[in-house]
């Protein structure tokens, strides 16, 4: 018996385990259909260390582990200029980029990520006071795929610094870091965030400077997609502070456009993610924060995912004016009140007339000693009981008053027909 039991027990195990590991199969391969079925979607960005990377990436755990319609994939790239390039081809179907780069017409705005400004950075013991000084100055930029490139050439042609006053070097911003630092270059420029946590670090080891983008008036207004911003005092350290006081320079804001291919209800699900779930998004990079909805007078067409978020968003014509309405509606019914409670009073006083002369009547038949006067006092009942049988009829008197006329006016008729029993004998 001992033997039987164990031996049940053990098949019982056996047939468990296989039950298990069928349900963990079928799950796993539901799921996989499942996300197979699912449209995928491609971001460019930067590289994996820059803010815009960090970003989409989150954007795309969040919809890639939720109940979304479609999956995202994000790839990093050398930067905007190589965006630009993937989703002209077909090869992505959204990208971060600078705002300031040239974009074709089928590229659509979907959101403003966060502000970059340009950083031109100095070796401490060069005096400089300006970028108009310079003079055959090497400055180390990034590869041309990126927007940086582009933003520096925009800059140079400004100032007229053609290459016998300026040499750009290619690097990345660890060489050009360790360029600097054993004095093979002068100067660095850089377009990203003002507080760029490598930035940062940079200027306080190396005691480098920040100078100031001058002119930067003159260049917002040749580049519409610039505008004048400055790399506040203290921001890479506040004792003392460095920099020591305000240097203007010019801002651009990092975006991420979709092809107008993209199906308008995917744009909506990712700008509801970037504008309402920040503090997830932040939890990544502090510049999270900075996502903010497009002026709609951007030079950048909006994505019509993004009018259906706005549109959603957006307090309908009685959601704006609530109040008004309110205190129109209290208006409205304080009127209303005060006219029925005029009617009312009138239906009221007209029947309290109509009761008098009944009364009147009344107190008239039984005081008559005349046949006569009866059958006068008679004729004005009835003639009584039409007026009012008119005036409910028109709504004049209330069906309650008639209710209560009728039942005294069969009194006053049974008062007539004893009178004239009466004086009949």
């Amino acid at each position: 018996m001992f033997i039987e039991h164990k031996t049940d027990t053990t098949k019982f195990k056996i047939v468990f385990l296989f039950l298990v590991i069928l349900g963990v199969i079928t799950s796993n391969s539901f799921y996989k259909s499942k996300m197979e079925s699912k449209e995928l979607f491609v971001i460019a960005t930067g590289e994996t260390t820059s803010e815009s990377y960090k970003i989409m990436e989150s954007v795309a755990q969040i919809v890639n582990n939720e109940e979304f319609d479609f999956t995202l994939e994000v790839v990093n790239t050398e930067g905007s200029i190589e965006n630009a390039k993937l989703l002209e081809k077909g090869l992505v179907q959204l990208a971060t980029q600078q705002a300031d780069l040239q974009i074709n017409n089928n590229v659509r705005l979907v959101a403003n990520l966060y502000e970059e400004v340009f950083h031109l950075i100095f070796q401490p013991s060069i005096s400089l006071k300006s970028i108009e000084d310079i003079d055959g100055f090497k400055i180390a930029i990034t590869s041309k795929n990126s927007g940086e490139s582009y933003s520096f050439t925009q800059l140079v042609n400004h100032f007229g610094l053609d290459e016998s006053r300026l040499t750009p070097i290619s690097s990345t911003w660890k060489s050009a870091t360790w360029l600097f630092a054993n004095g093979n270059i002068d100067a660095i420029f850089r377009v990203s965030e003002a507080n760029h946590i490598g930035i940062k670090k940079f200027m306080v080891e190396s005691n480098a400077q920040s100078r100031a983008i001058t002119q930067s008036d003159a260049i917002v207004l040749n580049h519409p997609m610039y505008h004048k911003s400055k790399i506040p005092r203290g921001i890479f350290g506040g004792i003392p502070p460095n920099p020591k006081k305000d240097i203007v320079t010019i801002g651009v804001d990092k975006l991420l456009v979709a092809s107008g291919q993209v199906p308008a209800e995917v744009v909506n699900a990712i700008a509801t993610v970037l504008f309402t779930r920040k503090r997830e998004l932040a939890e990544s990079t502090n510049v999270a924060g900075l996502i903010s909805v497009p002026e709609e007078s951007s030079l950048i067409p909006w994505h019509q995912g993004l009018v259906d978020f706005v549109n959603k968003e957006k307090p309908n014509f009685l959601q704006q004016n609530a109040e008004f309405l309110a205190l129109m509606l209290s208006v409205i019914i304080l009127m209303g009140s005060s006219i029925i409670q005029f009617f009312n009073r009138s239906k009221q006083q007209r029947l309290n007339a109509y009761n008098e002369h009944l009364l009147s009547i009344k107190v008239n038949i039984e005081q008559t000693n005349s046949l006569e006067n009866l059958k006068k006092l008679q004729e004005e009942h009835f003639a009584l009981v039409n007026q009012i049988v008119g005036d409910a009829v028109h709504g004049k008197i209330s069906g309650d008053g008639f209710e209560f006329f009728a039942f005294a006016w069969e009194s006053v008729s049974s008062i007539i027909n004893e009178k004239e029993k009466s004086l009949t004998k």
